[in-house]
């Protein structure tokens, strides 16, 4: 019974990988792209666990400092030191708790897309400005 139910998962989770990876249909097919395919998958797999982390840290930086500049702006002067003060410590965690929020599938989807174009390289696992 725990045989038949462990070969259908591995089943099911080929189908569910191979609706995922895209087809190649192109002239150069060749047998390296259809190895290689394993690794992108694993690359991508890596490269989402790793991005959801990486995604919440810079969207939530990012969060706090539009919120923090939102809220001074809105106490008069964006550029003022009170009103930057107030707004990070009224502002800033509301940002930093929605832009974390964000992050998780921001980061998610950036880690599953690079990883499947370039598994394993600095890429899948950093964050450039986009």
């Amino acid at each position: 019974m725990i045989k038949k139910l462990a070969s259908s998962l591995m089943l099911a989770s080929v189908l569910v990988g191979s609706l995922v990876a895209p087809s190649y249909a192109d002239d150069e097919t060749t047998f390296q792209k259809i190895v290689f395919l394993p690794v992108r998958l694993v690359g991508s797999g890596t490269g989402t666990v790793l991005g959801v982390p990486l995604g919440v840290a810079k969207d939530g930086i990012k969060g706090y400092r539009k919120s923090s500049k939102w809220v001074a702006n809105k106490l008069g002067n964006e550029d003022g030191d009170a009103q930057n003060i107030v707004g990070m410590m009224v502002g800033g965690p509301f940002g930093a708790l929605g832009g974390g929020i964000y992050g998780v599938p921001d980061g998610a989807w950036h880690g599953m897309k690079s990883g499947f174009d370039k598994p394993f390289s600095k890429d899948s696992f950093t964050f450039k400005d986009e």
